[in-house]
């Protein structure tokens, strides 16, 4: 034994070197606050790097206009929403009696961006109660610039992260991430008192928490084979996607202008393949020429875990027929 280790252990009182006794960390986690990992929701809480409440809620939609309402957001007002939402996005923005107005993308990082978004401001419709923006299809946006912009504006914020999972470990502003199982989300914030103030209905099922690792295991592996059997084909991914970040949302350019005919030539052989970026013509919208260009290059493939490499490479070779016919 060093002299320092034994200098140490003689500055101990007598008590303290002859317990033996086993430390119990349940008792220290409860008696300094931390997650009851017992729950769904204290094991969902575990994963964020920072201090953060968590409540899993079985709709998408209702968690939505139940977060926006909980931060303030007064029915009758408009709410800015990126113009890639998602249809439960806005049915959740609808839900919390506000009124989407649409507004354009990054054409890079396919989110919204601050910056343009505070230039922005001045021209939005009012009365201006809330934000939603949405990460791009599994990818990580940047939380801190829109706390910074929360702050700033003090406008609600909420984060549509539905296929984040794979990338949420912070919340500093709400996020509404899915659960990996396929079924439900969760709603995560810094602000406990916020998540306290929820009411939407609570997830019951099959979270698939115990599965990811698995899922993600297996998600990635696909989405590397499905890069490897369409390498030299016009079809760009995703930054990252199976190599640092994965997600079942597999969303892919192809040429300018003809991703609403590859999506036709691959329905006619029963594929489900859907264009991204094509919005409603209804809903009222800021001048959107990003996405606008983005949709008729944007397609979502179909794609999941459980694929095996006859069905990846199956799906490749009609991706490359299709493309290739246009």
């Amino acid at each position: 034994m060093s002299s320092l280790s034994a200098a140490v252990l003689a500055s101990q009182p007598k008590s303290a070197l002859a317990s033996a006794a086993p430390l119990d960390f349940d008792a220290f986690s409860k008696a300094f606050g931390g997650p009851d990992c017992d729950t769904l929701n204290g094991r969902l809480a575990q994963r964020f790097s920072r201090t953060t409440a968590v409540r899993a809620c079985a709709d998408r939609a209702a968690a939505t206009a139940d977060l926006l309402a909980a931060q303030g957001a007064r029915p009758g007002g408009v709410c800015i929403v990126s113009a890639l939402a998602g249809r439960e996005t806005l049915e959740g923005v609808a839900a919390a009696g506000l009124t989407p107005w649409l507004v354009d993308v990054d054409p890079f990082t396919w989110m919204v961006d601050t910056a343009h978004l505070r230039e922005r401001l001045a021209e939005a419709p009012c009365p201006l109660e809330a934000i939603v923006t949405t990460c791009a299809f599994g990818r990580a946006p940047d939380l801190l610039a829109l706390a910074a912009f929360q702050a700033e504006t003090g406008l609600p914020v909420v984060v549509d992260a539905a296929f984040g999972f794979d990338v949420i470990m912070d919340a500093p502003v709400p996020v509404v991430v899915g659960l990996p199982g396929g079924d439900g989300v969760f709603v995560a914030a810094e602000d406990a008192e916020l998540i306290g103030r929820l009411t939407a209905p609570a997830f019951e099922g099959d979270d698939g928490l115990d599965g990811w690792t698995l899922k993600r295991q297996q998600l990635a592996t696909n989405a590397q084979r499905l890069r490897m059997l369409l390498l030299g084909s016009p079809v760009a991914f995703q930054p990252g996607w199976g190599l640092s970040w994965v997600s079942s949302a597999c969303v892919v350019s192809v040429a300018e202008g003809c991703a609403p005919a590859v999506a036709a030539l691959l329905a006619v052989e029963g594929r489900f393949v859907t264009c991204v970026g094509v919005r409603d013509p209804d809903v009222q919208a800021d001048s959107v020429p990003v996405v606008d260009h983005l949709a008729g290059k944007m397609l979502g493939l179909p794609f999941a875990a459980d694929l095996d490499i006859a069905d990846l490479d199956d799906l490749a070779e009609a991706v490359r027929r299709a493309v290739a016919q246009v």
